[in-house]
């Protein structure tokens, strides 16, 4: 048995201590306990495992544990740091650095090629900005106004002889009694939207039943309205040219409420 389990089980049997209780008191199963004290690594789970269980086994018993971990260190070199590089990992290593050192350099003659671009682009602008084009003279455009358009004259109503009375219910109904150069021509009542022309030599007398709701139109001139609605009104209305006129141009008229 050598340093490390001679250390460990006088430890625990100068305390009084059994494997059993040490298991117990640690939760390090007792095989591995009794492997660390005959130095049988082989029976441990791996080199990282042993370290931890006999640096928890050491701190159990008041060892220094740090001298301990150190011997079972040198007892049991890792693998990985004794093991010498291969060739191939050499030679794997050695491409790697090349392929990032080509890269390397391509990517520095790209930044180059861009300084070199962008200094060329600062210099062209500089040279531009210090001559500047003359301006340019536009001459200008010459307005061409289209010809006075003829101002269109509104048709002249036609010539009447004699009188012409229309009359035009707008709305409602309207009783209507004409009488045209002394005769009764008409007597009916005419509805809304519904219209009556009359003609005459000298005169024209209308009588409406609801002055209100009728526009008249004597001779192309069409007329205020002559009443209220539902008020009764008479007039008569005479040619310029008769030389039987009634009171004035228009004529004149009864209202009958």
């Amino acid at each position: 048995m050598g340093k490390i389990g001679e250390v460990l089980r006088r430890a625990r049997e100068e305390k009084g201590i059994t494997l059993r209780e040490a298991e117990e008191a640690t939760k390090i199963r007792l095989k591995y306990l009794d492997a660390l004290e005959r130095e049988e690594f082989a029976q441990l789970p791996g080199r990282v495992y042993a370290i931890g269980f006999l640096r928890n086994y050491a701190r159990y018993l008041g060892l220094e544990w740090q001298e301990l971990v150190e011997e079972l260190k040198k007892q049991w070199p890792d693998e990985e740091e004794s093991r010498p590089a291969s060739s191939s990992t050499i030679q794997e290593k050695s491409a790697n650095r090349g392929f990032l050192s080509r890269w390397l350099g391509v990517l520095l003659v790209l930044l180059l090629l861009w300084a070199l671009n962008q200094g060329y682009n600062r210099y062209r602008v500089s040279l531009e900005g210090s001559a500047p084009l003359p301006p340019v003279m536009e001459e200008p455009a010459q307005v061409v106004s289209p010809p006075p358009s003829p101002t269109p004259q509104p048709p002249s109503p036609p010539e009447v002889r004699g009188v012409e009375v229309k009359i035009y219910v707008k709305e409602m109904q309207c009783w209507i009694g004409v009488k045209v150069d002394g005769k009764n021509v008409f007597s009916g009542t005419l509805k809304g939207g519904e219209s009556r022309t009359f003609q005459g030599d000298r005169d024209i007398t209308v009588t409406l039943g609801n002055a209100g709701v009728a526009e008249l139109t004597v001779n192309n001139e069409v007329l205020p309205p002559l009443g209220r609605v539902g008020e009764v009104v008479t007039r008569t209305f005479t040619a310029p040219s008769a030389t039987n006129e009634k009171s004035g141009d228009t004529g004149e008229a009864s209202n009958t409420r």
